[in-house]
């Protein structure tokens, strides 16, 4: 009967508002029938990176007449009460906005960020409940950055009142770790990891003083719970700050994953990652389903050189210069090169400036033709929807994520331990869903993409990696590259 009512209601709507959007009826029938028999149903689309989609979940489960929880950023939020909520009233639909739940006379159905879901303790406590969760495609890095905490000066310098004593205690004992940092820095490198003793110390100190702040309670809580923490040295300002960050981020919301049912929306072709990660946790889907987005999708056109460098030779940086110079002469429309290395990044910037002019830019979002973009994957990724579709985008290196990061070498460590193929179960999957998110454009230009990582040709899982981007078509030249 859901699946009957909805599909009326969206058609009513679809009449007096144009979506583009053909699978429009069957996406709409899908959930409602996932929503009805109480399963877990993971939807792939990239039709999620646009708005088009939004108002068939509402419809759904407006009329499901059970409470219920829709996990969104809080751009859709937005767009939705500017654009759809009053319309949605329109059409018969009785109910009041109150604290982002949608109030009606038999239920509710609450609008909720992740950020927000996660600070709320009654949220995550929740029991056979109807969820649609949202932007599953980047759930590892939005848990990562949610539940990050990082521990400033001014939480050690407290203002709320405390005994002296105390308070004396916690600022001698930041004063001294100070000092005992600072002298075991090691030049160029502004990351420290704690040794045995010092973690000891501070699980023991942060329980002790949990009571001293709400940031000191979280730090106690972690610690026991044994996230990875690490410090950072302020150069600057001859401060020191302490991080802490959970190596399995999932592991912190599996009770709410196991307790309820779920609608997972990714906004990838189609998400083997997700499906994984659940797995990993023993957490099931019940059923999959893809569907194509607003657009015809094409063949991506694939140039990798078969004699490519490897990273790490010397003349890695100079020859992937002069490659790009080639690549991106005479050429029509957007170019864009891709690089997660700071530094590389930033000299190609500053050599294909020196002979392009005002056409190159760093991570700026421009609109004239024929530029050339050099950016990091994440923001591009962030920042794509803004820039027109690439004609063809560079990459030098592959997304791997780097060990340079705490977190990252942390993981890895913890992956060894467990006797875990680290680089297969961790890095690589990073590394597909970087890659697959940033060239999803191409689909619909057939855009080119030229990967300039020697690795790609001479790696096992390099070339994996190359048959994983579909739908495609190798290119064996590129004028005047070849």
């Amino acid at each position: 009967m859901l699946e009957i009512l909805s599909h009326q209601f969206l058609k009513k709507y679809v009449r007096s508002h144009s979506l583009d959007w053909d699978h429009i009826y069957s996406f709409g029938r899908i959930l409602s029938k996932c929503i009805q028999n109480d399963s877990t149903y993971l939807i792939n689309s990239e039709i999620f990176y646009t708005q088009d989609w939004i108002v068939a979940v509402f419809i759904s489960l407006f009329l499901y007449q059970e409470d219920s929880t829709f996990v969104l950023n809080s751009e859709k939020i937005r767009f939705f009460k500017h654009n759809q909520m009053e319309d949605l009233k329109n059409l018969g639909f009785k109910y009041i906005l109150e604290n982002d739940q949608l109030v009606f006379s038999s239920h509710r159905v609450r609008l909720v960020t992740l950020k927000d879901l996660l600070n709320d303790s009654n949220s995550l406590r929740l029991n056979n409940h109807r969820v649609v969760f949202s932007g599953i495609e980047e759930i590892k890095q939005d848990l990562k950055n949610n539940l990050r905490i990082s521990l400033l000066k001014k939480d050690w310098f407290n203002q709320v009142k405390q005994s002296e004593h105390i308070y004396q205690h916690v600022i001698n004992t930041y004063n001294f770790f100070k000092k005992k940092f600072f002298l075991r820095k090691s030049l160029g490198n502004c990351y420290l990891y704690l040794e045995k003793e010092e973690l000891s110390f501070f699980v023991k100190f942060f329980n002790e003083n949990a009571y001293f702040s709400e940031q000191f309670l979280r730090v106690s809580n972690a610690l026991s719970q044994g996230w990875a923490c690490w410090v950072k040295l302020d150069n600057t300002n001859f401060e020191w700050i302490f991080y802490l960050e959970p190596i399995d981020e999932l592991c912190q919301i599996k009770e709410f994953l196991t307790s309820n049912k779920f609608v997972f929306l990714s906004a990838l072709r189609k998400d083997n990652f997700f499906q994984k990660y659940l797995k990993t946790h023993r957490l099931d889907v019940d059923l999959v389903v893809n569907f194509k987005s607003n657009f015809r999708e094409k063949k991506i056109s694939l140039y990798v050189p078969p004699k490519q460098m490897l990273p790490n030779n010397p003349l890695f940086n100079s020859e992937i210069l002069d490659k790009c110079k080639k690549l991106t002469i005479f050429r029509k429309g957007l170019t864009l090169v891709l690089s997660d290395d700071v530094y590389l990044k930033n000299y190609l910037a500053t050599e294909l400036a020196s002979v392009y002019g005002k056409r190159v830019y760093l991570e700026t979002i421009q609109s004239f033709e024929n530029d050339i973009l050099c950016a990091s994957f994440d923001w591009w990724i962030k920042n794509s929807i803004l820039v027109e579709t690439p004609e063809q985008i560079i990459i030098p290196l592959l997304p791997i994520p780097s060990l340079s990061k705490p977190i990252n070498l942390i993981t890895v460590s913890y992956n060894k331990k467990l006797s875990k193929d680290w680089f297969r179960e961790f890095l690589l999957p990073e590394a597909k869903v970087k890659l697959e998110r940033s060239i999803s454009p191409l689909r619909k230009n057939s855009g080119k993409l030229i990967i300039l990582d020697g690795r790609a040709n001479k790696r096992k899982w390099g070339r994996l990696l190359l048959q994983s981007i579909k739908p495609s078509k190798h290119i064996n030249y590129m004028l005047p590259f070849d």
